[in-house]
């Protein structure tokens, strides 16, 4: 019996070495992907891009940056996007008019009679997987993949 429970313990400890040294997460391949987006010539300074892989798999995504740049994450921080062609969406916009909080009305202000409205730094169109035209291909190594969105 003492046999047979060294043996069921060497098992143990050897799958649990095997489990714990593994070859790192089953993830596909990233390659890094950076750039800058601009709108009319200027830098798009707010917003968010995103990196849709054509086979459905996880999409990348970052913010852009107040210079307009961009570097994508997938599955950790700044590590790329998935190799191959990628529907790209662009989502910039920010909200103008509608009621000050309190904390910065003036005694006696009258709060301002219109809503906040939604208003696009980019056109809308390159927001939705539907309706961007944009396309790019990751391949392996650095990526740089810049847009230059035209005027509307």
């Amino acid at each position: 019996m003492s046999r047979t429970i060294t043996s069921l313990v060497i098992m143990v400890v050897a799958l649990c070495t095997l489990s714990w040294s593994g070859c790192g997460p089953n993830r596909p391949e990233t390659a890094s992907v950076s750039g800058k987006v601009t709108y009319q010539g200027k830098p798009v300074t707010t917003g968010r891009i995103v990196f849709h892989p054509d086979d459905g798999r996880r999409p990348a995504m970052a913010a852009i940056e107040p210079d307009g740049s961009y570097k994508l994450t997938t599955f950790d921080s700044e590590d790329g996007a998935m190799l191959g062609k990628h529907r790209v969406t662009i989502k910039s916009t920010r909200t103008v008019g509608g009621p000050l909080p309190d904390d910065l009305k003036m005694e006696g202000q009258a709060a301002p009679a219109e809503l906040p409205k939604l208003e696009w730094l980019v056109p809308e169109k390159y927001s939705r997987k539907e309706t961007t035209p944009l396309r790019a291909e990751v391949k392996e190594g650095e990526n740089t993949i810049d847009f230059d969105l035209p005027a509307q």
